[in-house]
């Protein structure tokens, strides 16, 4: 839970803590692959920022 959300800056390297550990999860080899396949993508400099394209898409772009 952030005190103040709006103060980290868009991009910003954040560091995750969790409370306690969960079971474990048992994946797929097909669900592996998804995940690669979406972390690749969102890696990519393909990509576009929400904020951009929100703002194209409000303009009608």
């Amino acid at each position: 839970m952030l005190a103040d959300p709006t103060g980290i800056p868009e991009g910003a390297e954040v560091t995750v803590l969790i409370g306690r550990p969960q079971d474990p999860v048992d994946v797929s080899d097909e669900e592996l692959a998804e995940i690669d396949a979406g972390l690749a993508e969102a890696q990519s400099p393909h990509r576009v920022d929400a904020r951009a394209f929100l703002r194209e898409l409000r303009r009608g772009a």
